[in-house]
């Protein structure tokens, strides 16, 4: 652990001493300022991606999430530059060499690859945070993706967590209002939770029944005999990455965003059930139209007791019913000491972080938004973030804060463009489908229902 963290340090102390050395050497140099500041930040970049690739368990999953979350922390004209660099991260880790491959295999099946499939590609097609994906035929003849898991990951996920719990004095002074017990713990057990390829096996299949036939969205299936807990065996679908979706026209983009959002947010308030990690790596646009979902291993299970409470909320919220939206907040303990919230900032504050799906009108997802939303939680200037030390995020909501930032975060990279206050009220049954895949959507739940 303590060379994992000196790696990380290496790496600031190499970017301060570049800044360090701008000064002199665009006073002697032929560049200008600004181009010998974008080639610092390139090169940073380049190290932190290099350091992180390294790094596996907690620290890569970390990247992965930096690669596609503008959190607003880099000015404007350098964000492209690491976002650029650090999302090869979504697609690309230093790979484990073919033998430790076969000693995986050895240790949870007693044969090689060889042994159990017709054909197995040594080298692998794509990294995860956990593990990596090969192609294979079974002996059946059919194409699967086979993820592999980096041996020695879930010793150091949870060594990395018995760090975070040294935090956890401190937690009452950053943020009064939390439990920290419960957020740590939730914290905890997911990410374990992620270690475990039965039980993303066991996700995987739970939404594939629920997505049979679907007219654009796609979940394959594990293959239980070549799956165990630390190999998972899926059905193989190919498509276009979200780096080639990006260079679509942006009706097209519009057309991925939406599916994106049915599937992400629609899978949650439909069935109770979704993947709570929507980072560009876990999905692709096939040549048919249809998006093929990927990676399980983080799901989030809404607790049933809060729909009621969240659906009054949304309501109250596009009502500007201030009282209502605040009686709901506290039924699901985001708000634990109501006589000392101002009800009315409160609605501001949803407003703000809700604004996509609060109002029926279209709405263009920015990064101005995005940039704007984080802030308020990790700039101390910011006027919102004292005002946010006093609520709540409780725990059975952490994974559902999780996805929309995260789902919301895709949608600007896509600038994606939708009436997505109409799409949300579709989930709740409470509207009807205002676009072309809402109602093929809706023709499919006629023969697929809840």
């Amino acid at each position: 652990m303590v060379g994992r963290f000196s790696r990380l340090a290496a790496t600031s102390l190499k970017g301060s001493m570049r800044l360090a050395m701008l000064g002199p050497r665009s006073l002697i140099g032929k560049d200008s300022p600004r181009k010998l500041l974008e080639d610092l930040h390139l090169a940073t970049a380049e190290d932190l991606l290099e350091t992180l690739g390294r790094l596996k368990g907690t620290s890569m999953k970390l990247g992965q999430l930096a690669s596609f979350i503008d959190a607003g922390v880099l000015p404007p004209d350098v964000r492209d530059t690491y976002q650029s660099v650090l999302g090869s991260l979504r697609d690309a880790a230093p790979p484990m060499k073919p033998k430790l491959v076969h000693e995986v295999f050895r240790h949870e099946f007693g044969k090689d690859p060889s042994d159990l499939y017709a054909s197995f590609s040594e080298e692998p097609i794509a990294a995860a945070s956990l593990g990596q994906v090969h192609l294979a035929r079974t002996k059946e003849g059919r194409e699967v993706a086979v993820k592999v898991q980096y041996p020695g990951i879930e010793d150091a996920i949870r060594s990395d967590l018995a760090v975070t719990t040294a935090v956890k004095p401190l937690m009452p002074l950053l943020a009064p209002g939390l439990d920290a017990a419960d957020a740590l713990e939730e914290m905890r057990a997911r990410l374990l939770e992620e270690c475990d390829y039965l039980l993303e096996a066991e996700n995987m299949d739970t939404l594939a029944d629920r997505y049979v036939d679907h007219p654009f969205v796609l979940v394959p299936r594990s293959v239980p005999d070549l799956s165990t807990e630390r190999v998972l065996t899926m059905g193989r679908a190919s498509g276009r990455p979200f780096a080639e979706v990006m260079k679509l026209d942006q009706a097209e983009r519009d057309r991925v965003g939406e599916m994106l959002f049915r599937f992400y947010y629609g899978s949650l308030y439909r069935y109770g059930f979704t993947s709570a990690d929507p980072h560009p790596g876990n999905y692709f646009l096939m040549n048919d139209g249809r998006m093929a979902f990927f990676d399980f291993g983080l799901a989030c299970n809404l607790d049933p007791r809060m729909s009621p409470y969240l659906l009054g909320a949304f309501l109250a919220l596009r009502d500007s019913d201030v009282e209502g939206l605040f009686r709901n907040a506290v039924a699901m303990r985001y708000v634990t000491k109501p006589g000392q919230i101002d009800p009315k900032r409160f609605f501001e504050w949803v407003r703000l972080v809700l604004d996509p799906i609060a109002e029926d009108r279209e709405y263009t997802f920015t990064r101005e938004f995005i940039a704007e939303r984080t802030a308020t939680m990790l700039d101390p200037r910011n006027p919102w973030w004292s005002f946010l030390r006093q609520l709540n995020l409780p725990r059975w909501a952490i994974l559902l804060y999780r996805l929309e930032l995260g789902l919301f975060a895709v949608l600007a990279q896509l600038g994606a463009t939708a009436n997505w206050h109409r799409i949300t009220l579709e989930f709740h049954d409470v509207g009807e489908p205002s676009t072309d895949l809402g109602r093929a959507e809706a023709e499919w739940l006629k023969d697929h229902p809840k």
